[in-house]
């Protein structure tokens, strides 16, 4: 029951926080900087209770949605605590911030998470692997976003749906990858 439930929270959760901010950042047609800094300061709060909820499950934690919410938690600390600098850096960068905070996580959990960045367990290689067609395709989200960069649809809403379909198939594939090689085991040694 717990199991379930945990899977149920995990799924609505997703990327609340960064809808969250986007709803207020990007409600209206013209988006002002005083709009920008309340999103992020009232983001916050919910990305910090998913990073501590994604924290507290058994399961490796979605990278993305990792990424994501470090994004928005340094962005919350810096309206918080007025260092205007930061934010003009996430200004000047505008969405492509959010897909560089996700790949520096993507870059940090392939190298040092048995799980990688794909948040898979299975022999190593397979995840890397995985993890590494991750990062290449936060790559193309990055260049993406730099060159849709104001339209907020085509430079963050879009290729944040996509990593997350792609997330999740790179993680069944390694799965099956995983089964099948230990199907062949248990096959080779039964016999």
């Amino acid at each position: 029951m717990r199991r379930v439930l945990l899977a149920v929270i995990d799924y609505l959760l997703g990327f609340l926080a960064l809808a969250f901010f986007a709803f207020l950042a990007f409600a209206s047609p013209s988006p002002t900087d005083e709009r920008l800094l309340f999103a992020f300061k009232a983001a916050t709060p919910v990305a910090v209770a998913e990073l501590a909820f994604l924290w507290w499950r058994p399961t490796p934690a979605n990278r993305l949605i990792l990424g994501a919410n470090l994004w928005l938690v340094s962005g919350g600390l810096a309206a918080w605590m007025q260092q205007w600098w930061w934010l003009q850096g996430y200004q000047r960068l505008g969405e492509a911030s959010l897909f560089m905070a996700m790949g520096a996580a993507g870059l940090v959990t392939t190298a040092f998470s048995p799980a990688g960045f794909v948040a898979a367990t299975g022999p190593r290689r397979p995840v890397v692997m995985a993890s590494l067609c991750l990062l290449l395709a936060v790559g193309v989200a990055l260049i993406a976003a730099m060159y849709f960069r104001g339209n907020v649809k085509f430079a963050a809403v879009i290729p944040v749906i996509a990593l997350s379909w792609l997330n999740r198939l790179l993680r069944r594939v390694v799965q099956r990858q995983t089964a099948s090689a230990t199907t062949a085991r248990e096959s080779l040694f039964s016999g």
